[in-house]
């Protein structure tokens, strides 16, 4: 299978409307193609998933890597969420006997 089809996690911050109206910021992480992403797929995805969170629009999201450095940690703060490299989890090496 082409890598262009191989799906990988992306991070989108987005800036949106909570369920009460006020302004908000979101998380989502979906998983798309290199193809997908490079046609906005991630987007999409990301608008399914906060809709059904209750959030509303207008989202103004900015995908890994598109915004400025420090949006993804500041969002990731802002929700109270753990720096991204502490949310990871570690490998565990199982013994076979």
């Amino acid at each position: 299978m082409p890598s262009s089809h191989h799906k990988h996690a992306v991070t989108v911050a987005t800036a949106c409307m909570s369920a009460d109206g006020t302004p908000d910021f979101a998380l989502t992480t979906v998983a798309v193609s290199d193809e997908e992403a490079a046609n906005g797929r991630h987007y999409e995805l990301a608008d399914a998933q906060l809709l059904d969170r209750g959030y509303e629009e207008p989202f103004v999201h900015f995908g890994e890597g598109e915004g400025p450095a420090f949006l993804l940690p500041a969002v990731r703060e802002y929700l109270g969420l753990p720096p991204a490299h502490e949310a990871q989890t570690n490998p565990i090496l199982v013994e076979n006997r």
